[in-house]
């Protein structure tokens, strides 16, 4: 049974890494992000690359949160431990709230297929009506967090839009 969301949410994702965005390496995360997207009923376009850098991934939630607002705005990639993984610190700043339930509820879920998952700072949260989330740049890593979010996620974008939905 799908727990498909209806298809007035939309989605963007973008992919966090210098390496995918010099072209030294293939993005895999994105376009599973983005298949995943369309599995669960969003609208969607392909997902965009961008290199680890403050600005680039600052500029892309000011420009899918407030500019061309999507409902779901999801960063694959820059989330781990190493001085160049930018991205927990990018959009921390610009979130209105967090919603640190399901970054732990990421953060546990990966743990059964990965131990090595707790090293990825994961970020949820919201910027206006967008719930924006951080996951690692992995397959493994983005298959895993909509694997965790797919049974609350139409609730979560319906309240984050500001839409009255039955609990």
């Amino acid at each position: 049974m799908t727990n498909a969301t209806p298809p007035q949410f939309t989605a963007q994702v973008i992919t966090v890494s210098t390496r995918c965005a010099a072209g030294e390496t293939e993005d895999r995360s994105g376009p599973l992000a983005v298949s995943q997207m369309i599995d669960l009923g969003l609208t969607t376009n392909r997902a965009l690359v961008i290199p680890d850098n403050r600005l680039k991934i600052a500029q892309s939630i000011l420009r899918y949160c407030d500019c061309e607002p999507v409902s779901l705005l999801i960063f694959t990639g820059g989330t781990g431990p190493t001085p160049d993984d930018l991205t927990p610190d990018a959009i921390v700043p610009l979130l209105d709230r967090r919603y640190l339930g399901i970054e732990e509820a990421i953060q546990t879920d990966g743990r059964n297929s990965n131990p090595k998952a707790p090293l990825s700072r994961i970020v949820a949260g919201a910027r206006g009506r967008t719930v924006v989330i951080a996951v690692p740049g992995s397959p493994g890593g983005v298959k895993d967090a909509l694997t965790t979010m797919r049974p609350f996620l139409q609730h979560l974008l319906t309240l984050t839009r500001g839409s009255q939905d039955p609990h």
